[in-house]
């Protein structure tokens, strides 16, 4: 199991890369769907991991920023320690105003997240023709 805790770095955790959160489900305490995962983003300092986006609503048009301070990685997919209910006001993607987001999880100020590139999947790459 993977653990994302304050003071606990990613590396502690094995081989598990922080892109390959991108796609898994995201789950609040009481084991509700949020959503799936969008973005992930590192502290713009340490370059750890810090948040993700999950994508919510009904086509998952919205990216909401959830923090990944207290979330555990289990067999259904992400836990986070937010629920639904508070995720469902938060900040969104593209962030206009980190000092909004630390403050309305009520965490200090930090510098702004940085988003961590995502490879192409499958599905990113053209079709080929067939003549």
């Amino acid at each position: 199991m993977i653990a994302v805790a304050h003071g606990v770095r990613w590396g502690d955790f094995g081989h598990m890369k922080p892109q390959d959160l991108i796609g898994h489900d995201v789950y609040d305490p009481e084991g509700e769907r949020i959503g799936r995962v969008g973005t992930v983003y590192v502290d713009g300092v340490t370059r750890e991991p810090e948040w993700v986006t999950v994508r919510t609503g009904l086509f998952g048009h919205k990216e909401t920023f959830v923090p990944l301070r207290g979330a555990q990685n289990d067999t259904e997919g992400l836990r986070v320690g937010v629920r639904l209910s508070v995720v469902k006001d938060a900040p969104q993607a593209p962030l206009s105003d980190a000092v909004e987001l630390f403050r309305y999880y009520g965490f200090p100020e930090a510098p702004a997240p940085v988003p961590i590139p995502r490879g192409p999947k499958p599905s990113d790459m053209p079709r080929k023709r067939v003549r």
